[in-house]
């Protein structure tokens, strides 16, 4: 759901009358949700769809946290040999802001 500048949800007013869409319906019921089973999978035939699979297979074995590069961090810190690059952080910055706005064909960069 898209949020607009208000902090409000847009997904009321995209409708034609500014009725949700479940109050659109002529009928006013809701439609019932598909019933699921607990061995419910689902199976892509295609080369692309078996690499996605294998893919998300690999992602879900692998830790969200290097916690190594936490502890080292963590001890340089209490060591007071950390520090704070405020240049590099905003170097990295913006080349991540441009590399966004490069792979977004709606920018218009000048």
């Amino acid at each position: 759901m898209k949020i607009d500048n208000t902090g409000k949800p847009l997904g009321a007013s995209l409708t034609r009358t500014g009725e949700s869409r479940a109050s659109a319906r002529s009928d006013n019921t809701e439609a019932p949700a598909p019933e699921t089973k607990a061995g419910d999978s689902v199976k892509l035939g295609s080369s692309f769809g078996m690499g996605l699979q294998q893919l998300e297979s690999s992602l879900a074995n692998q830790p969200v946290v290097d916690e190594t590069r936490v502890a080292e961090i963590r001890k340089a810190i209490s060591e007071g040999r950390f520090s704070v690059r405020a240049d590099a952080i905003a170097d990295k910055l913006m080349a991540s802001v441009k590399e966004l706005l490069s792979n977004n064909p709606n920018s218009k960069q000048g």
